[in-house]
């Protein structure tokens, strides 16, 4: 649906577009790239490789207000700024419509509650495939706490910072460490932090940079690898950044060929591809089933004690009842609390077996030997804050292991 159009000015454009059904803004990000302040969200953005700022505020009659303005002004804004804030739409997913999923499942004995309480609730999107995978790549098989710190070592030490006044017009970019002080040593309110982009970390950085920042030395090489493949184009059919080659409700194969090649990689598994494909991809229908907040609470349902485990398949098992909208349900199953959880023998049969775990479309494999492992997410102690920064003060992610 087109948003109505606002008079703004060369470097700057603003929309009003109506979400479909139930809407809540998003939070913050853990590495400083989006923030929620007083109502409003802020991202910074790379698009066609210049950094953009990005604003959203919902409005009292239900609509969204959003902006962008260029960070780096040209002659080419006009046409820069509409490709920058279709892909804010799509970050938002203020265009997806989730009514089938509610009155599909509203009675549900496990989710209904969740969906009668939460109906807005959503996986979080990210803006690029490498932001995606930066993160996912992290958060694998560690404390969250301690993923959260590797990723704002890379957004401060390899990426930029854009100061913003207390009106938000832009007083600048800077970029390495002392980035956040310098800015706000010209009279910065706020820094946001964009992370390096794939071509970036393949032209300048090596495997030893991300180990710097704390990332154990298999997934440094596997991040680097994947840069390299993104910057290549080998990861996007139509050299546009895979956020633009593939759409965003599809199951195309385009989206099918990127998770396989990217599945060829090892350190990058099952978790870390079914992040991609619903934070990037918008496919709804993968949930992340290895994630440790579902195996905790399907073991939780089985046994009753919260320190039991399930099982990878075990999960897509139970989630397979609310196909196509696997990652939705998951969502749901995440935002519930332990102790509200129902028993699985409490739970209707599903009225179709569950099935098994589609396997993405061949691709060719690069050279060297593959060893490609599934991973778990990071862990995260219970209550435990998010670290401590001079950047921001994060809102939770909505779907944090």
């Amino acid at each position: 649906m087109p948003g109505r159009p606002v008079a703004t000015g060369p470097a700057e454009r603003r929309i009003v577009v109506a979400p479909v059904g139930p809407y809540r803004l998003p939070g913050g990000s853990p590495e400083g790239q989006q923030r929620r302040e007083g109502g409003i969200v802020r991202r910074v953005e790379r698009v066609d490789g210049r950094l953009v700022l990005l604003r959203a505020a919902l409005r009292a009659d239900g609509r969204l207000a959003l902006g962008a303005t260029a960070a780096e002004p040209s002659g080419d804004d006009a046409a820069l700024l509409d490709r920058a804030l279709t892909r804010w739409r799509r970050i938002l997913a203020c265009d997806e419509d989730l009514r089938p999923f509610l009155a599909a499942h509203r009675g549900d004995a496990l989710i209904g509650p969740s969906l009668r309480d939460r109906p807005w609730l959503r996986p979080s999107r990210r803006g690029s495939l490498f932001e995606a995978l930066v993160c996912a790549v992290c958060e694998q098989l560690i404390a969250f706490e301690d993923a959260v710190r590797i990723e704002r070592r890379i957004a401060w030490r390899h990426g930029a910072a854009l100061g913003l006044d207390a009106r938000d017009g832009v007083i600048g970019l800077e970029r390495g460490s002392g980035a956040a002080g310098r800015l706000r040593r010209r009279g910065a309110r706020r820094v946001l932090w964009a992370l390096p982009s794939a071509e970036e970390v393949a032209a300048r950085l090596v495997p030893a940079h991300f180990e710097a920042c704390g990332l154990a030395p298999a997934r440094a090489q596997a991040l680097h690898r994947a840069a390299r493949e993104l910057a290549a184009g080998r990861l996007d059919p139509h050299g546009r950044g895979a956020a633009a080659a593939v759409p965003h409700a599809g199951l195309d194969r385009d989206g099918e060929r990127v998770l396989g090649r990217l599945d060829a990689i090892p350190e990058i598994g099952s978790w870390t591809l079914a992040l991609v494909a619903t934070q990037v991809l918008g496919r709804l229908d993968r949930p992340p089933s290895g994630d440790l907040n579902l195996v905790k609470a399907l073991g939780r349902m089985r046994t009753g004690d919260p320190r039991a485990r399930a099982t990878e398949a075990e999960v897509d098992a139970l989630l397979a009842r609310y196909a196509p909208w696997g990652a939705l349900a998951a969502a749901h199953v995440m935002a519930t609390r332990g102790e509200a959880l129902p028993r699985e023998r409490d739970l209707p049969q599903a009225t179709t077996p569950a099935p098994a775990r589609p396997a993405p479309v061949a691709a060719p494999a690069p050279a060297g030997p593959l060893a490609v492992r599934v991973l778990a997410p990071a862990r995260r102690r219970a209550g435990a804050p998010a670290p401590a920064t001079d950047v921001e003060p994060l809102a939770p992610r909505p779907v944090a292991a």
